[in-house]
């Protein structure tokens, strides 16, 4: 009867253990986040992993702008913190860690025969817009100050470490007019001269482009803009008194403003190594300004790149050279993404974006996490490099507390300004965001080593972007067959 009744004891124990149990697989060299269930009890990381827990803070935020009804979401992850909320894990695996299962007590670690290598080698473009003006307003502190840089630089290399590819930079004060609760300066002062002539003070620029290439992001500068919302220009004059202008690419207004500049910046940009590397980027502008733009920056300045944020139709920008052609998933059609492979291979880079729409697939504060697992993962599905986002951090009044956004004459979908939060704690979006790139990765490398083509197929025609845009796509499921196909040993 004793040994009857220790026997049972011992198998509810274990049914316990087993419901208790949290299961991550990951490659050598990887890092994964997930939400932990409350009971689970996480032991101390084996040697050489990486393995951290948090609680994900609630924010508020408007249900619509301007509007005055509020709800609550967990998305500020506290890492470190122990307390009543949503419990989330962090788990890295070392690049030479040996194949097989680890515990940290009720977690459950697998590591699969495969390596994944460090960010900086990923070929997943990913662009999500920086935005340093916001970073000085929330610390108080001077644009691009060491007190600037040094607020700057966890968040910066928190990005790094998705992966990211490109610094933004400014070549003139608000490229996006004042759509934004800080506006973007620029970090290239212009002085026009009495005769006429132009003189051009790079040293904000290229103090930045370093500091953002010691954090890790790049290689491409990504250069906004020559075509402003709303077409207005600055400078200043010899006496420091500011000018402006309305200089709509084709005029004579316009080639004035920039004719001069783009030999300039052309010439500099060389002398510092970073020409290569360097992109003009348009966003949102019609078919004949890129065509204007994309013809001076040929006389003055060949060889110097252009990219696209377009919200049109791809068609219409047909013969104009893009380096970077990046449409709204709205716009994305089956040509431009069966024409991406031919431009891969000419060193061109193809990518879709989201900003306050969609409303589905979003990282918005009313998506589903799934969500934002899907928008990180569907290039790899779709044949395309990446994913573009504005903007990793142009915060609202008070971020740490809540996501509305009533900008300046504008009011954006809470979320869809920023992923980070100014203490450096990434938001739950941002994380599930990381998991789907770090899947898409996965893909092209196993891809390239022709594994599981026909699984792989199968799954990507399951990534139907009409049913993902009305919101009905089966984003968890898909989310679980990819983790599974992936993970495959």
């Amino acid at each position: 009867m004793k040994r009857a009744f220790a026997a049972a004891c011992a198998a509810m124990l274990a049914l316990a253990s087993a419901g208790r149990t949290v299961n991550i697989t990951l490659w050598r060299g990887e890092t994964a986040t997930k939400i932990l269930h409350d009971y689970a009890r996480i032991g101390e990381a084996p040697d050489g992993f990486d393995v951290k827990t948090g609680v994900a803070r609630e924010i508020r935020y408007l249900t619509r702008p301007f509007g005055t009804h509020y709800q609550t979401m967990a998305d500020r992850v506290e890492w470190g913190a122990d307390e009543p909320g949503v419990k989330v894990l962090s788990v890295c695996a070392p690049a030479d860690a040996k194949p097989g299962v680890y515990w940290a007590g009720d977690l459950k670690i697998t590591v699969v025969d495969r390596v994944l290598p460090p960010p900086r080698e990923w070929k997943y473009f990913l662009d999500l817009w920086q935005h340093p003006w916001a970073v000085a307003r929330y610390c108080g502190v001077a644009p691009f100050s060491k007190e600037h840089y040094a607020a700057m630089r966890p968040l910066w290399e928190m990005l790094a470490q998705a992966g990211g590819k490109t610094l933004t930079v400014t070549l003139l004060d608000k490229p996006w007019d004042n759509q934004c609760y800080d506006p973007y300066g620029t970090m290239i002062r212009r002085v026009k001269k009495r005769d006429g002539t132009w003189a051009f003070d790079y040293s904000t620029f290229d103090e930045y482009v370093a500091f953002g290439r010691s954090c890790g992001l790049g290689p491409v500068i990504s250069c906004y803009t020559m075509c402003p919302w709303g077409y207005m220009v600055s400078w200043e004059d010899e006496n420091g008194r500011a000018r402006k202008v309305k200089a709509i690419p084709g005029t004579p207004e316009f080639r004035e403003y920039w004719g001069e500049f783009l030999s300039s910046f052309a010439a500099h940009l060389k002398e510092k190594g970073w020409f290569e590397d360097a992109v003009v980027s348009i966003d949102e502008r019609s078919p004949e300004d890129v065509r204007n733009i994309a013809s001076l920056i040929a006389e003055k300045a060949p060889g110097l790149k252009l990219a696209l944020a377009g919200n049109r139709a791809p068609s219409q920008f047909d013969g104009i050279p893009i380096y970077h052609a990046c449409f709204g998933l709205y716009y994305l059609t089956d040509k431009l993404i069966a024409e991406a492979a031919e431009r891969r291979a000419q060193g061109m880079v193809t990518t879709f974006y989201v900003c306050c729409s969609p409303d589905h697939p979003n990282t918005l504060c009313h998506n589903e996490l799934e969500e934002a697992f899907w928008l990180g993962v569907y290039p790899a599905m779709a044949g395309l490099d990446g994913f573009l986002r504005w903007a990793w951090n142009s915060w609202p009044g008070d971020p740490m507390h809540d996501a509305s956004y009533t900008g300046i004459g504008n009011g954006w979908k809470a979320g869809d300004t920023y992923l980070v939060y100014p203490d450096g704690s990434p938001s739950l979006r941002f994380l599930e965001l990381r998991n789907g790139i770090v899947a898409a990765e996965k893909i092209r490398i196993l891809d390239e080593q022709g594994l599981f083509a026909g699984e792989r197929a199968a799954l990507a025609a399951k990534f139907d972007r009409a049913a993902a845009l009305a919101g009905n796509a089966p984003f968890t499921a898909l989310k679980r067959e990819t983790i599974e196909l992936v993970n495959r040993k």
